[in-house]
C-alpha cells in the first residue's frame, strides 16, 4: 500500500508541474490562491468582532493607537448595552 501511495503522490506532483509550466495557468492558480487568501483574512477580521470597517480592523491588527481606541470604546459601548 506504501509503494501505490508514493506512486500517487508522484503522478500529482508531476501533473501539477506540467500543468504549471504554462504561464497563464501558473497566473490563473496564483489568482485564484489570492482570492483564497483574501477572503479568509477579510473572514478573520470580520468575526473576532474588531469593527466592521476592514480598514480600521486592520489598522487594529498593526497597532495604531487610533483605532485601537475606537475599537475599546465600541467594545465599551456594547458591554454598557448589553448590561
Amino acid at each position: 500500500m506504501g509503494k501505490f501511495i508514493k506512486a500517487v503522490g508522484a503522478a500529482g506532483v508531476v501533473a501539477g508541474s506540467v500543468y504549471l509550466s504554462k504561464s497563464e495557468n501558473r497566473k490563473k492558480v496564483k489568482g485564484q490562491l489570492n482570492k483564497v487568501v483574501n477572503n479568509l483574512n477579510k473572514g478573520y477580521v470580520k468575526n473576532l468582532g474588531k469593527p466592521t470597517d476592514i480598514d480600521d480592523s486592520e489598522m487594529v491588527d498593526e497597532g495604531a493607537l487610533t483605532s485601537i481606541k475606537y475599537y475599546n470604546n465600541l467594545q465599551q459601548k456594547s458591554e454598557n448595552n448589553q448590561s
